[in-house]
């Protein structure tokens, strides 16, 4: 009894702590899809990690709002309502989009505007 009751507490944990990555996942993709459906590339680039930010002057993406999450650890693909799709990394500042305008190649990574997945 007592062995299940500790897979249990286990289970409810770990679903609780994905639903809290998919929140502060969520919140991120959405400040960054607001920034930059703005027209706040200064913003926007702000957002990203520092190595998407090396090819971020301006962000062009369609906007949209936050239609699918799923979170993998410390990373994260977000889709949006426009079709575009946003990869988010999480660093001790908090989730920050490494990716964003990304768009599936049939057998190849995404081709992505800003960063890459």
């Amino acid at each position: 009894m007592l062995r299940w009751l500790g897979v249990l507490a286990t289970a409810v944990v770990v679903s609780g702590c994905g639903s809290g990555s998919a929140d502060l996942v969520r919140g991120a993709a959405e400040e960054f899809l607001a920034a930059a459906s703005s027209g706040d590339s200064e913003r926007a680039c702000s957002l990203l990690t520092e190595r998407a930010r090396e090819t971020c002057s301006t962000v062009d993406i369609p906007g949209g709002t936050v239609e699918d999450i799923a979170v993998w650890g410390d990373a994260a693909r977000v889709r949006t309502s426009s079709g575009d799709t946003l990869f988010l990394r999480e660093l001790s500042s908090g989730w920050r989009v490494s990716a964003a305008g990304c768009e599936p190649v049939p057998e190849r990574p995404y081709s992505c505007e800003v960063g890459g997945p």
